[in-house]
Protein backbone atom coordinates (compact mmCIF):
# COMPACT_ATOMS: atom_id res chain seq x y z
CA UNK A 1 0.00 0.00 0.00
CA UNK A 2 1.77 3.46 -1.36
CA UNK A 3 0.75 5.95 1.64
CA UNK A 4 -0.15 9.58 0.82
CA UNK A 5 1.84 12.32 2.15
CA UNK A 6 0.79 16.33 2.52
CA UNK A 7 2.99 18.05 0.31
CA UNK A 8 4.39 21.28 2.64
CA UNK A 9 3.56 24.62 2.12
CA UNK A 10 6.68 26.62 0.66
CA UNK A 11 7.90 29.36 2.85
CA UNK A 12 6.64 32.41 1.54
CA UNK A 13 3.38 31.31 1.36
CA UNK A 14 0.20 32.58 3.56
CA UNK A 15 -0.83 29.94 6.03
CA UNK A 16 -4.15 28.65 5.55
CA UNK A 17 -5.98 29.58 8.81
CA UNK A 18 -5.41 31.31 12.35
CA UNK A 19 -4.29 28.15 14.00
CA UNK A 20 -1.29 27.53 11.50
CA UNK A 21 -0.46 30.92 12.33
CA UNK A 22 -0.17 30.79 15.50
CA UNK A 23 1.54 27.94 15.64
CA UNK A 24 4.37 29.18 13.53
CA UNK A 25 4.71 32.01 15.61
CA UNK A 26 6.09 29.68 18.41
CA UNK A 27 7.80 27.80 16.29
CA UNK A 28 11.70 27.98 16.64
CA UNK A 29 13.86 29.39 13.97
CA UNK A 30 16.47 27.24 12.25
CA UNK A 31 20.15 27.75 13.51
CA UNK A 32 22.13 28.52 11.06
CA UNK A 33 25.20 25.89 10.37
CA UNK A 34 28.60 27.33 11.88
CA UNK A 35 31.49 27.33 9.65
CA UNK A 36 35.37 25.74 10.28
CA UNK A 37 37.33 28.40 11.68
CA UNK A 38 40.43 26.73 9.97
CA UNK A 39 39.07 25.50 6.50
CA UNK A 40 36.23 27.35 6.43
CA UNK A 41 34.31 24.07 5.63
CA UNK A 42 30.92 23.33 7.31
CA UNK A 43 31.31 23.52 11.28
CA UNK A 44 30.66 20.55 13.49
CA UNK A 45 31.08 22.45 16.76
CA UNK A 46 33.64 23.87 19.42
CA UNK A 47 36.36 21.11 19.76
CA UNK A 48 39.18 22.19 21.65
CA UNK A 49 38.53 25.59 22.23
CA UNK A 50 37.00 26.66 18.76
CA UNK A 51 34.82 26.26 16.17
CA UNK A 52 36.16 23.11 13.67
CA UNK A 53 35.04 20.68 11.01
CA UNK A 54 35.16 16.77 12.30
CA UNK A 55 38.22 16.72 9.68
CA UNK A 56 40.46 19.82 11.19
CA UNK A 57 39.32 18.84 14.69
CA UNK A 58 40.53 14.94 13.94
CA UNK A 59 43.61 16.47 12.38
CA UNK A 60 44.77 18.47 15.37
CA UNK A 61 43.83 15.37 18.24
CA UNK A 62 46.13 13.51 15.90
CA UNK A 63 49.01 15.94 15.40
CA UNK A 64 48.90 16.77 19.13
CA UNK A 65 48.45 12.95 20.31
CA UNK A 66 51.16 12.02 18.11
CA UNK A 67 53.39 14.54 19.04
CA UNK A 68 53.84 15.54 15.21
CA UNK A 69 56.21 17.89 14.23
CA UNK A 70 55.43 19.36 10.68
CA UNK A 71 57.79 21.79 8.33
CA UNK A 72 56.24 24.49 5.86
CA UNK A 73 58.28 24.24 2.46
CA UNK A 74 57.07 27.85 2.26
CA UNK A 75 57.22 30.93 4.41
CA UNK A 76 54.50 29.94 6.76
CA UNK A 77 51.74 32.00 5.29
CA UNK A 78 50.05 28.72 3.43
CA UNK A 79 46.47 29.25 2.77
CA UNK A 80 44.38 27.22 4.40
CA UNK A 81 40.63 26.43 3.17
CA UNK A 82 38.65 23.37 2.22
CA UNK A 83 39.82 22.16 -1.05
CA UNK A 84 43.86 22.80 -0.17
CA UNK A 85 43.79 22.54 3.45
CA UNK A 86 45.73 19.02 3.68
CA UNK A 87 48.98 21.17 1.07
CA UNK A 88 50.58 21.71 4.48
CA UNK A 89 50.33 20.10 7.42
CA UNK A 90 52.54 22.83 9.15
CA UNK A 91 50.37 26.13 8.46
CA UNK A 92 46.85 24.46 8.90
CA UNK A 93 48.52 23.31 12.82
CA UNK A 94 49.01 26.78 13.05
CA UNK A 95 45.91 27.85 12.44
CA UNK A 96 44.43 25.90 14.94
CA UNK A 97 46.43 26.91 17.57
CA UNK A 98 45.53 30.81 16.24
CA UNK A 99 42.06 30.48 16.64
CA UNK A 100 42.23 28.79 19.99
CA UNK A 101 42.49 25.45 20.04
CA UNK A 102 44.46 24.06 23.00
CA UNK A 103 46.64 21.19 22.92
CA UNK A 104 45.66 20.56 26.84
CA UNK A 105 42.30 19.58 25.74
CA UNK A 106 43.82 16.62 23.63
CA UNK A 107 43.34 13.14 25.51
CA UNK A 108 45.94 10.51 25.82
CA UNK A 109 46.26 7.96 23.61
CA UNK A 110 44.62 4.86 24.85
CA UNK A 111 46.05 1.29 24.01
CA UNK A 112 43.88 -1.66 22.41
CA UNK A 113 41.77 -2.42 25.87
CA UNK A 114 40.80 1.17 26.86
CA UNK A 115 43.80 1.57 29.15
CA UNK A 116 44.73 5.33 29.57
CA UNK A 117 48.52 5.33 27.92
CA UNK A 118 50.47 7.36 30.47
CA UNK A 119 52.79 9.67 28.40
CA UNK A 120 55.85 10.16 29.76
CA UNK A 121 56.66 13.43 31.29
CA UNK A 122 59.77 15.16 30.02
CA UNK A 123 61.44 14.81 33.23
CA UNK A 124 65.34 16.07 33.95
CA UNK A 125 67.65 15.38 36.56
CA UNK A 126 66.18 18.71 38.45
CA UNK A 127 63.01 17.30 38.64
CA UNK A 128 63.91 13.87 39.50
CA UNK A 129 66.06 15.52 42.63
CA UNK A 130 62.53 17.40 43.68
CA UNK A 131 63.18 20.88 45.21
CA UNK A 132 66.23 21.75 46.98
CA UNK A 133 65.24 23.18 50.38
CA UNK A 134 61.99 24.56 52.23
CA UNK A 135 60.49 27.09 49.45
CA UNK A 136 63.92 27.49 47.01
CA UNK A 137 63.90 25.59 43.90
CA UNK A 138 67.22 26.56 42.50
CA UNK A 139 66.01 27.32 38.72
CA UNK A 140 63.28 27.32 36.29
CA UNK A 141 62.98 23.53 36.75
CA UNK A 142 60.50 24.39 39.79
CA UNK A 143 57.23 22.93 39.42
CA UNK A 144 55.24 25.61 38.98
CA UNK A 145 52.63 27.10 36.18
CA UNK A 146 54.75 29.61 35.66
CA UNK A 147 57.68 27.36 34.21
CA UNK A 148 55.22 24.94 32.72
CA UNK A 149 56.84 23.60 29.08
CA UNK A 150 54.70 23.87 25.53
CA UNK A 151 53.37 21.45 23.44
CA UNK A 152 55.94 20.93 20.81
CA UNK A 153 53.86 21.50 18.59
CA UNK A 154 55.11 24.85 19.23
CA UNK A 155 58.41 24.66 17.79
CA UNK A 156 57.58 25.61 14.04
CA UNK A 157 56.51 28.98 15.41
CA UNK A 158 58.31 29.63 18.04
CA UNK A 159 61.79 28.56 17.33
CA UNK A 160 63.89 30.80 19.51
CA UNK A 161 62.02 30.56 22.52
CA UNK A 162 61.72 26.90 22.64
CA UNK A 163 65.14 26.22 21.73
CA UNK A 164 66.07 28.82 24.67
CA UNK A 165 63.93 26.64 27.17
CA UNK A 166 65.30 23.43 26.06
CA UNK A 167 68.84 25.11 26.67
CA UNK A 168 68.25 26.60 29.92
CA UNK A 169 67.09 22.80 31.17
CA UNK A 170 70.54 22.15 30.42
CA UNK A 171 72.40 25.10 31.97
CA UNK A 172 70.07 24.16 35.41
CA UNK A 173 71.66 20.56 34.88
CA UNK A 174 74.89 21.98 34.80
CA UNK A 175 74.73 23.77 37.36
CA UNK A 176 73.94 20.95 39.77
CA UNK A 177 77.72 20.40 39.15
CA UNK A 178 79.27 23.19 39.25
CA UNK A 179 77.52 24.50 42.28
CA UNK A 180 78.24 21.01 44.32
CA UNK A 181 81.46 20.99 47.03
CA UNK A 182 84.21 18.48 46.30
CA UNK A 183 82.65 15.06 47.37
CA UNK A 184 79.16 15.81 47.66
CA UNK A 185 76.83 13.40 46.11
CA UNK A 186 75.12 15.01 42.98
CA UNK A 187 72.24 12.65 44.35
CA UNK A 188 71.98 14.03 47.74
CA UNK A 189 69.41 16.76 48.12
CA UNK A 190 71.18 19.81 48.57
CA UNK A 191 69.89 22.29 51.55
CA UNK A 192 69.92 26.24 50.10
CA UNK A 193 71.54 28.52 52.56
CA UNK A 194 72.39 31.73 52.86
CA UNK A 195 75.79 32.87 51.45
CA UNK A 196 78.18 35.98 52.55
CA UNK A 197 79.61 38.44 49.99
CA UNK A 198 82.54 35.79 49.03
CA UNK A 199 80.44 33.27 48.30
CA UNK A 200 78.36 34.92 46.20
CA UNK A 201 81.00 36.36 44.23
CA UNK A 202 82.38 32.87 43.65
CA UNK A 203 79.24 31.48 42.61
CA UNK A 204 79.35 34.43 39.99
CA UNK A 205 82.23 33.83 38.79
CA UNK A 206 81.50 30.22 37.96
CA UNK A 207 77.95 31.13 36.50
CA UNK A 208 80.58 32.92 33.38
CA UNK A 209 81.06 30.49 31.27
CA UNK A 210 77.72 28.35 31.66
CA UNK A 211 75.70 31.79 30.55
CA UNK A 212 78.24 31.96 27.21
CA UNK A 213 77.15 28.52 26.62
CA UNK A 214 73.62 29.54 27.12
CA UNK A 215 73.39 32.11 24.56
CA UNK A 216 75.67 30.29 21.86
CA UNK A 217 73.26 27.54 22.56
CA UNK A 218 70.53 29.29 21.95
CA UNK A 219 71.57 32.36 18.93
CA UNK A 220 72.40 31.28 16.15
CA UNK A 221 73.42 34.61 15.30
CA UNK A 222 75.63 35.04 18.03
CA UNK A 223 77.63 32.27 16.96
CA UNK A 224 78.22 33.36 13.37
CA UNK A 225 79.85 37.11 14.81
CA UNK A 226 82.82 38.39 15.16
CA UNK A 227 84.93 37.06 17.91
CA UNK A 228 85.09 41.20 19.31
CA UNK A 229 81.12 41.40 18.62
CA UNK A 230 80.22 38.46 20.73
CA UNK A 231 82.73 40.05 23.51
CA UNK A 232 80.79 43.17 22.99
CA UNK A 233 77.36 41.93 23.61
CA UNK A 234 78.26 39.56 26.59
CA UNK A 235 80.01 41.56 28.53
CA UNK A 236 77.27 44.38 28.44
CA UNK A 237 74.63 41.28 28.89
CA UNK A 238 76.07 39.24 32.16
CA UNK A 239 75.34 41.47 35.01
CA UNK A 240 71.86 42.91 33.39
CA UNK A 241 71.45 39.16 32.77
CA UNK A 242 72.29 38.15 36.61
CA UNK A 243 70.21 40.36 38.18
CA UNK A 244 67.17 39.58 36.11
CA UNK A 245 67.15 36.15 36.43
CA UNK A 246 67.73 36.79 40.17
CA UNK A 247 64.55 38.98 40.17
CA UNK A 248 62.67 35.95 38.07
CA UNK A 249 63.79 33.32 40.27
CA UNK A 250 62.80 35.13 43.65
CA UNK A 251 58.94 35.59 41.53
CA UNK A 252 58.59 32.10 40.69
CA UNK A 253 59.67 30.83 43.81
CA UNK A 254 57.12 33.87 46.10
CA UNK A 255 59.56 35.31 47.88
CA UNK A 256 60.69 39.27 48.30
CA UNK A 257 62.45 39.08 51.59
CA UNK A 258 66.00 37.47 49.91
CA UNK A 259 67.62 37.06 46.69
CA UNK A 260 68.05 33.58 45.08
CA UNK A 261 71.22 32.84 43.30
CA UNK A 262 70.90 30.12 40.72
CA UNK A 263 73.16 27.64 42.78
CA UNK A 264 69.47 27.68 44.78
CA UNK A 265 71.38 29.10 47.98
CA UNK A 266 70.07 32.94 49.06
CA UNK A 267 70.99 36.18 50.18
CA UNK A 268 68.90 36.83 53.11
CA UNK A 269 68.30 40.74 52.65
CA UNK A 270 66.64 40.66 55.76
CA UNK A 271 69.74 39.99 57.85
CA UNK A 272 72.70 42.00 55.65
CA UNK A 273 74.65 41.36 58.26
CA UNK A 274 75.26 37.61 57.81
CA UNK A 275 76.11 38.78 53.87
CA UNK A 276 78.89 40.65 55.37
CA UNK A 277 80.19 37.74 58.20
CA UNK A 278 83.31 35.50 57.27
CA UNK A 279 83.87 33.26 59.69
CA UNK A 280 86.70 32.44 60.86
CA UNK A 281 88.54 35.54 59.29
CA UNK A 282 88.71 38.83 61.71
CA UNK A 283 86.08 41.61 60.61
CA UNK A 284 87.32 45.04 59.45
CA UNK A 285 84.44 46.70 61.35
CA UNK A 286 82.52 46.69 64.46
CA UNK A 287 79.38 45.81 65.06
CA UNK A 288 77.76 49.24 64.78
CA UNK A 289 80.12 50.36 61.97
CA UNK A 290 78.79 46.80 60.28
CA UNK A 291 75.28 47.74 60.96
CA UNK A 292 75.51 51.21 59.44
CA UNK A 293 77.32 49.59 56.49
CA UNK A 294 73.94 47.23 56.00
CA UNK A 295 72.11 50.06 56.28
CA UNK A 296 73.79 52.02 53.19
CA UNK A 297 73.49 48.99 51.09
CA UNK A 298 69.56 48.21 52.28
CA UNK A 299 68.04 50.46 49.77
CA UNK A 300 70.24 49.07 46.62
CA UNK A 301 68.30 45.43 47.40
CA UNK A 302 65.13 47.05 48.41
CA UNK A 303 64.80 49.17 44.88
CA UNK A 304 65.76 45.07 43.32
CA UNK A 305 62.19 44.08 45.23
CA UNK A 306 60.19 47.13 44.60
CA UNK A 307 61.66 47.29 40.90
CA UNK A 308 61.78 44.31 39.68
CA UNK A 309 60.52 41.46 42.30
CA UNK A 310 57.18 43.03 43.01
CA UNK A 311 55.98 43.89 39.33
CA UNK A 312 57.07 40.51 37.95
CA UNK A 313 54.88 38.74 40.82
CA UNK A 314 52.10 41.10 40.25
CA UNK A 315 52.07 40.77 36.65
CA UNK A 316 52.61 36.75 36.99
CA UNK A 317 55.85 36.83 34.33
CA UNK A 318 56.24 33.34 32.70
CA UNK A 319 59.04 31.52 31.97
CA UNK A 320 58.79 32.65 27.80
CA UNK A 321 58.33 36.36 28.82
CA UNK A 322 61.16 35.96 30.85
CA UNK A 323 63.07 34.64 28.20
CA UNK A 324 61.79 37.46 25.71
CA UNK A 325 62.78 40.13 28.03
CA UNK A 326 66.63 38.62 28.25
CA UNK A 327 66.94 38.45 24.08
CA UNK A 328 65.77 42.16 24.45
CA UNK A 329 68.21 42.48 27.07
CA UNK A 330 71.42 40.45 25.31
CA UNK A 331 70.68 42.10 21.84
CA UNK A 332 71.27 45.73 23.10
CA UNK A 333 72.47 48.49 20.33
CA UNK A 334 74.53 51.34 20.35
CA UNK A 335 76.98 49.57 22.65
CA UNK A 336 80.82 50.77 22.57
CA UNK A 337 82.82 49.50 19.53
CA UNK A 338 79.74 47.47 18.52
CA UNK A 339 79.82 47.64 14.69
CA UNK A 340 76.48 48.48 12.37
CA UNK A 341 76.16 44.51 11.24
CA UNK A 342 75.97 43.52 14.79
CA UNK A 343 73.18 46.08 15.64
CA UNK A 344 71.37 45.04 12.09
CA UNK A 345 71.57 41.00 13.44
CA UNK A 346 70.16 42.38 16.67
CA UNK A 347 67.26 44.03 15.61
CA UNK A 348 66.12 40.96 13.18
CA UNK A 349 66.76 38.58 16.18
CA UNK A 350 64.24 41.16 18.69
CA UNK A 351 62.14 41.26 15.59
CA UNK A 352 62.33 37.66 15.07
CA UNK A 353 61.17 37.37 19.11
CA UNK A 354 58.86 40.02 19.05
CA UNK A 355 56.78 37.88 16.92
CA UNK A 356 57.06 34.86 18.80
CA UNK A 357 56.19 36.29 21.89
CA UNK A 358 53.00 37.85 20.19
CA UNK A 359 52.30 34.57 18.88
CA UNK A 360 52.67 32.95 22.28
CA UNK A 361 50.40 35.27 24.24
CA UNK A 362 47.76 35.17 21.04
CA UNK A 363 47.97 31.40 21.35
CA UNK A 364 49.23 29.93 24.18
CA UNK A 365 47.86 32.48 26.97
CA UNK A 366 45.00 33.74 25.35
CA UNK A 367 45.52 37.24 25.40
CA UNK A 368 42.95 39.38 23.14
CA UNK A 369 45.71 42.15 23.61
CA UNK A 370 48.72 40.71 23.60
CA UNK A 371 50.63 44.47 22.52
CA UNK A 372 49.19 45.74 26.59
CA UNK A 373 51.25 42.34 27.85
CA UNK A 374 53.93 43.51 25.82
CA UNK A 375 54.16 46.93 27.20
CA UNK A 376 54.11 45.68 30.46
CA UNK A 377 56.70 43.66 30.18
CA UNK A 378 58.82 46.19 28.35
CA UNK A 379 57.94 48.38 31.75
CA UNK A 380 60.55 46.13 33.49
CA UNK A 381 63.81 47.15 31.34
CA UNK A 382 64.16 50.56 33.11
CA UNK A 383 64.04 49.34 36.15
CA UNK A 384 66.59 46.10 35.18
CA UNK A 385 68.85 49.72 34.11
CA UNK A 386 68.27 51.17 37.61
CA UNK A 387 69.10 48.59 39.72
CA UNK A 388 72.45 47.37 37.27
CA UNK A 389 73.91 50.52 37.86
CA UNK A 390 73.04 50.53 41.63
CA UNK A 391 74.63 47.61 41.80
CA UNK A 392 77.86 48.65 39.98
CA UNK A 393 77.57 51.71 42.30
CA UNK A 394 77.99 49.72 45.21
CA UNK A 395 80.93 47.53 44.17
CA UNK A 396 82.63 50.42 43.44
CA UNK A 397 82.32 52.15 46.74
CA UNK A 398 83.46 48.96 48.47
CA UNK A 399 86.19 48.76 46.03
CA UNK A 400 87.61 52.54 46.68
CA UNK A 401 86.94 52.16 50.54
CA UNK A 402 88.78 48.66 50.08
CA UNK A 403 85.71 47.14 53.12
CA UNK A 404 84.33 44.31 51.94
CA UNK A 405 85.54 44.75 48.70
CA UNK A 406 85.06 41.46 45.58
CA UNK A 407 87.93 40.14 44.05
CA UNK A 408 89.57 41.76 41.33
CA UNK A 409 87.95 39.44 39.28
CA UNK A 410 84.21 39.33 40.00
CA UNK A 411 84.63 43.83 39.57
CA UNK A 412 85.60 43.36 36.26
CA UNK A 413 83.03 40.96 35.93
CA UNK A 414 80.24 43.61 37.59
CA UNK A 415 81.49 46.25 35.32
CA UNK A 416 81.96 44.58 31.79
CA UNK A 417 85.96 44.53 31.75
CA UNK A 418 86.10 40.83 31.90
CA UNK A 419 86.62 39.46 28.30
Amino acid sequence: KIEETVPCSPPNMEPLDNTSLEESQFRPEKKEKSTCSICREDGDGYHFGAEACRACAAFFRRSVSLDKTYLCRGNNDCEITANIRCMCRSCRFAKCLEVGMNPAGVQQRRDTIGKREIKPDSTDLMQLLGSVGDGYPPTTSAQSALVEDLHPSFNDRMPILMKMRVNYRKMDNARLVIHRKDGQSLFKEKTPKAVNYKEACAQSIREVSLVADWVAWCFDDFVTLPMDQKKVLFRNFYTPFSVLEGAFLCHINDTSNALILPSGDYIDTNNLKSFFNIPDEEQPMTDDEIEKFCRMFKPSFELNRRGLVLPMMAEKIDVFEFFALCTFVFWDFGLDEQTDDCMMIGKSVKDRVMKELAFYLRCAKRLEEPSLRVASLLTLLPALQRCVRRFQEDIEITNVFNVYAPPKDFYDLVNGKFC
